[in-house]
């Protein structure tokens, strides 16, 4: 204002608010001020006097708290709700905590509470299935926080496509929370066009898609990959596909079009560099083969022809070959569609046993145990050749004898041990005896099973009471029971199998008097 009286600058001599008029005029120039100050007062109205009833707006430096009784968050009414790829907007965010702050103000409990929970915009989704993990509800204390994950959640679901709100409203019973969704559209068809090679179910079997699931078009696009790697796999590497339906968020049905490529077979495969075993037998260790008179199977698999090259590895490795090495090179035909696959073969030096030793042994001494095994430096010190399937068959040994001897739970591994020396190896046995145990009492438990049964059960038996337990014998009582057909009823049922607990103190007492010499409780 000051700067307005004095900044006159812009008005002449002849203008009615210039000093000069009024001195011209032989007026004072006070009464100038007195007019502009009424001009000035009129022009912002006033609380009192003639302008009270005015509309016009009066500044005032005291807040009148009775406009903000009833604050709201978001109208229902005044906004209209916005889409957003966040769960609450930041703006939205700023109103939850200014209303909370405010609420806390309100003497009134129920200005604290949540009123009602609503979603809208559902339309085959349930409401209470939405709101199941929701965690702000009717009759609890409004938290902005919890709302927000509340949103989080929703959005989290794959039946949802977009969430709008939440929009916040004031009530004399309290907060209400209003929720607006966006559903998927279901898939109502899945087709296929163009496929020949491969039939609609197998396409089907490899996506994830299934009809009447929400369309989510990355899960499509997804699908789409999925298919293009399935028929690289079946031997059509060059096949192309694209959605023409079902990548747009309106659409109901997904349509896929196949440009199927020629399949490409294998014509030959060929082995090199292999000694130890010849091409035929080498072609019973890989999956990948030429088909019946070059028309049924042979397709070219690639993941299949990567897993023939760690097939023929292990069974190098089982011969004792622990550093043979295998690469393989495809020849495609000129038409591309006939492959001939060449394994090539570093077999490397084949290991030798020097020594054979137990450790964990104490019933038997390791010269006896030794006699049991194939896989061992004979008397003339000659090293024999490792070989993996020697060395299982000689962990089995052990373990009859263990077993029969009432040590059921022993158990005996093999590891082979290589020496700074290229080509050597030792082979060491661990050996978990356990405890040994003798037949106690025998439990038979089977639905059904009558006195008569039971008898037949205890006939098929090979082991007493009293006798030290014989791993051996169990599992031909094992066999003798599935052959019998008593617990089957009939019909095909599981193998009946014979379990073998401790027993109780009071037991082993009541059968030492009938235990072997040897026998260790």
């Amino acid at each position: 204002m000051d700067h307005t009286l004095r900044d006159y600058s812009f008005l002449n001599n002849s203008h009615p608010f210039h000093p000069l008029f009024y001195k011209r005029k032989g007026l004072a120039y006070p009464f100038f001020l007195v007019a502009l100050s009424l001009t000035a007062l009129m022009s912002t109205g006033c609380q009192t006097g003639q302008l009270a009833g005015s509309k016009i707006p009066v500044p005032s430096t005291t807040l009148d708290k009775s406009r903000f009784e009833n604050v709201r968050f978001q109208s229902l009414d005044e906004f209209e709700p916005q889409e957003s790829n966040k769960s609450i907007a930041p703006s939205i965010y700023s109103d939850i905590n200014r209303s909370a702050k405010a609420s806390k103000s309100v003497k009134d409990d129920n200005a604290n509470k949540v009123a009602a929970v609503i979603v809208t915009g559902n339309k085959s989704i349930p409401t209470h299935q939405l709101l199941r993990d929701v965690s702000t509800r009717k009759g609890r204390y409004f938290d902005p926080d919890k709302l927000r994950q509340d949103v989080d959640v929703l959005w989290s679901n794959p039946q949802i496509s977009r969430v709008r709100g939440p929009y916040l409203k004031h009530t004399d019973e309290g907060i209400v929370v209003t929720i607006d969704v966006v559903e998927r559209n279901a898939i109502t068809e899945i087709k296929f066009i163009g496929n020949r090679g491969l039939t609609d179910k197998t396409l089907k079997k490899a996506i994830s898609l299934t009809d009447g699931a929400p369309l989510d078009v990355q899960e499509i696009k997804m699908a789409k990959k999925k298919l293009e790697d399935l028929y690289k796999k079946k031997g059509y590497p060059k096949t192309q596909i694209e959605i023409i339906e079902g990548n747009e968020k309106g659409d109901s049905n997904v349509v896929f079009v196949i440009h199927e490529d020629e399949e490409q077979k294998i014509w030959k495969v060929n082995f090199e560099g292999n000694s130890i075993a010849s091409d035929a037998r080498l072609r019973t260790q890989i999956k990948s083969k030429p088909g019946l008179l070059k028309i049924w199977g042979g397709a070219v698999e690639r993941d299949k022809i990567e897993q023939d090259i760690t097939r023929l590895l292990t069974y190098y490795r089982s011969l004792g070959f622990f550093n043979a090495r295998i690469g393989r090179e495809i020849e495609e035909s000129n038409d591309g569609r006939w492959l001939t696959l060449n394994f090539i073969i570093a077999e490397g030096p084949r290991y030798t046993i020097r020594n054979v030793s137990f450790v964990g042994n104490k019933s038997y001494v390791a010269e006896d145990l030794i006699k049991m095994l194939e896989l061992k430096p004979d008397s003339e010190d000659k090293s024999p050749k490792f070989n993996v399937a020697t060395m299982n068959r000689d962990v089995v040994s052990l373990q009859d004898l263990y077993g029969s001897m009432g040590f059921v739970h022993s158990r005996v591994t093999a590891e082979p041990r290589f020496l700074e020396e290229p080509g050597i190896l030792d082979i060491v046995y661990i050996i978990d005896e356990g405890k040994q145990y003798v037949v106690g009492d025998i439990n038979i438990h089977f639905e059904g099973g009558s006195i008569t049964k039971r008898s037949v059960v205890l006939g098929k038996l090979t082991l007493a009471p009293g006798q030290l337990i014989d791993a051996r014998e169990i599992k031909k009582s094992e066999e003798l029971l599935g052959r019998s057909q008593i617990f089957a009823n009939g019909q095909t049922g599981p193998r009946p199998s014979i379990v073998v607990r401790p027993s109780t103190t009071e037991q082993l007492d009541r059968i030492a008097d009938k235990a072997p010499s040897n026998y260790q409780p």
